[in-house]
């Protein structure tokens, strides 16, 4: 059972798709799958989505003076509805949960309900600011301990985070598994009008350079606007989409403004699942320019569109990507980086190609759901092995009744 705050259609993080393609792909190892999330614009209960069974109680109306209130109410509610489900499905034998926000929830049903419990950390409050300070920050960074240590086993998508997760979290090394994400290339793929969707963005002579994500601190959109000037001495004709929604949209605006890059740069706001795979499709380049980045799904699914990226050097990004042979990597918060590795692809479209070939066969061969819910289930099947060994079991059965 599936314990997450985000699932299609809410989306909010990358969370939401990982665990759509995730779940699908667990059908056809024989897992069904069961999914616990919140609820909104009245579309609550129950949903066969595809094979997996999508229960949603209703998230829009709890009361909270700000998100992190929010977030623990919602846990609460969470823990009931499952505790529901559970009483439902009989044979589910372990919980996943995923990040902070569910914590109080899967926590709470472990116990109640004596399975164990697994939990992928996508992501640390730590690594998401550069450290911990003041009381919200040490209430989240709480629940990532507590749901740490509750774990049977813990899962994360990088080496990177496996690190982070040990030293911030006090964790032993082999009780985390590192599983990537992946992507479903099938599903990137589209058929339409390339150059009428391109002008919906750009003119045709124009290249676009795209970034997709939400626009805060930690994924470095600053750093990227401060590059367009530099960018646009040597590529006059790049034309800047940025897709995503964030607390500094109108400081960044204001940025572009300031630096006279204004008309070049095109703020999107929140896009669809079919907007964002037509855009990745007809861009000439993805930008990740992240300061903290665990992973980065969006230069995976970039990569599975053939569409060349210049990211980071930093967390799972330095593992996913091989400079010079399937992208290019620039120094961390780095305009002057950043720009001199996307004028490298827009003024070599040989080298442009070359990229896009090799990163296709790389998503194709290490990064298909088939594998990776193939090395999950090798983790369920290693933690059922060890709960049957040990005495840790229900000595009576728990409903709702009493």
């Amino acid at each position: 059972m599936h314990l997450t705050w985000e699932f299609p259609p809410y989306k909010v993080g990358g969370i939401g798709t990982v665990l759509e393609d995730l779940t699908r792909s667990q059908l056809s190892q024989g897992i069904e799958p069961v999914v616990i999330t919140c609820g909104f614009e009245g579309k609550v209960g129950y949903e066969n989505r595809d094979g997996v069974h999508v229960y949603r109680f209703d998230a829009d109306y709890i009361p909270a003076e700000d998100f992190h209130s929010w977030a623990l109410q919602m846990s609460m509610l969470m823990q009931n509805k499952a505790s529901e489900v559970m009483n439902e499905h009989k044979n589910i034998d372990i919980i996943h949960a995923h990040d902070w926000l569910v914590a109080t929830a899967a926590v709470g049903v472990k116990h109640m309900y004596r399975i164990p419990l697994v939990s992928t950390i996508h992501a640390l409050e730590s690594g998401r600011y550069g450290g911990i300070s003041g009381d919200r920050q040490e209430l989240i960074h709480s629940l990532e301990k507590k749901l740490a240590y509750e774990s049977w086993k813990i899962v994360c998508n990088s080496e990177f985070m496996k690190r982070s997760i040990s030293y911030s979290l006090s964790i032993p090394h082999d009780k985390i598994d590192v599983i990537p994400n992946g992507v479903n290339i099938d599903k990137m793929r589209a058929d339409f009008d390339h150059g009428a969707e391109k002008a919906k963005y750009a003119l045709p002579h124009e290249s676009i350079v795209f970034y997709v994500g939400r626009l805060v601190w930690e994924k470095g959109i600053d750093i990227l606007v401060g590059a367009i000037p530099s960018i646009l001495e040597k590529q006059p004709d790049a034309k800047f989409v940025f897709a995503g929604c964030g607390y500094m949209t109108d400081r960044l605006k204001k940025q572009a403004y300031d630096l006279g890059v204004a008309d070049k740069v095109l703020f999107l706001g929140f896009v669809d699942d079919e907007t964002l795979k037509r855009l990745l499709n007809i861009s000439d380049v993805m930008v990740v320019p992240s300061r903290y980045e665990p992973f980065g799904i969006t230069a995976v699914e970039a990569m599975s569109c053939g569409l060349p990226v210049v990211v980071a050097d930093t967390g799972g990004l330095a593992e996913t990507i091989s400079h010079d042979i399937d992208g290019i990597k620039v120094w961390p918060e780095s305009s002057n980086s950043l720009a001199w590795g996307i004028c490298r692809i827009l003024g070599d479209h040989n080298l442009a190609a070359s990229l896009s070939e090799n990163a296709y066969k790389k998503i194709e061969k290490q990064y298909n759901w088939s594998s990776i819910s193939t090395r999950l289930k090798s983790v369920y099947d290693n933690v059922s092995k060890e709960y049957s060994a040990n005495d840790w079991k229900p000595s009576v059965s728990v409903s709702q009744d009493g």
